[in-house]
């Protein structure tokens, strides 16, 4: 419009936005972009709050009363949420954080439970890239046969294992911190370094020595992770004052080519790699 004039609101004292109506407006758009009736969207709403909602409610939300600050952002989050498939509704905060951490297909309360489920050869009998850090690696040196893990590395397996450092720094620090006698981890950790290198790599052919690789950190320690495959991954925390046996362990399975957990998990491998000693 020719010669219009632009006035500042924040000029205008008197001036407020009408709030209420605001939310108002973003209640009945949430609704048109669902393309759903008053009561259609009262379920999914009652889904979200965990509490009743009715038809006549979602309408007074629309036209006469304030939502409440919970009610808008279900909504907001129902808008988000791709569209079901076969008309069914779901859950759209677990849709929503299912796509950041969809590739979680496991969580188990110990790493016994988790053997218990998923016993070691299940895991590596048919890979054939295994890569795992954390502290002793007991999963692979402990309940593992040797002779397997010869047999597999020979098959054509690549084994890349990142012990904590034997009597280093932080293995000292995790040993107080678990309330073991100093030395003990450590002895246990050079225990199954020297089973990898004496009644494994030793008995390889040269082919098949290279295939095999063993690394030390010494950082302080805060997962034990086993990539299997770049598809399969089983991290641990470790936590105060808890040994690693018994803290909760997680199933994670790669499903995008980049981001999730799998892959924060295998960059963390990567980072420690890189950065090992010798």
């Amino acid at each position: 419009m020719s010669g219009a004039e632009v006035v500042s609101l924040q000029g205008r004292a008197a001036y407020r936005p009408d709030l209420g109506q605001l939310a108002r407006n973003q209640m009945a758009a949430a609704r048109a972009a669902k393309e759903l009736s008053c009561s259609e969207f009262a379920e999914l709403l009652a889904t979200m709050l965990g509490w009743p909602v009715g038809a006549e409610q979602v309408a007074a939300w629309e036209t006469s009363a304030t939502p409440p600050g919970d009610v808008l952002v279900a909504a907001e989050l129902l808008v988000r949420q791709a569209s079901p498939v076969g008309g069914e509704s779901s859950d759209a905060l677990t849709q929503i954080m299912g796509d950041r951490f969809a590739d979680l297909i496991g969580v188990f309360a110990s790493r016994s439970e988790f053997q218990a489920k998923f016993p070691p050869t299940e895991l590596l009998d048919t890979a054939t890239d295994v890569r795992a850090a954390g502290l002793s690696l007991n999963m692979l040196c402990q309940t593992y046969s040797e002779a397997r893990l010869r047999e597999i590395i020979e098959a054509g397996t690549s084994l890349t294992c990142l012990f904590l450092k034997p009597y280093g720094r932080y293995i000292a620090q995790r040993e107080a911190e678990e309330g073991y006698p100093e030395g003990r981890l450590s002895a246990l950790t050079a225990l199954n370094m020297t089973i990898l290198e004496d009644r494994v790599a030793d008995r390889l052919s040269p082919e098949a020595r290279s295939r095999l690789q063993i690394g030390v950190y010494d950082e302080p320690i805060r997962f034990n992770v086993l990539l299997v495959d770049s598809q399969l991954c089983v991290a641990q925390p470790y936590l105060p004052q808890v040994r690693g046996v018994d803290s909760p362990t997680f199933l994670i399975k790669k499903d995008r080519p980049a981001g999730g957990l799998y892959g924060t998990f295998s960059q963390i491998f990567t980072s420690l790699w890189e950065r090992r000693e010798g």
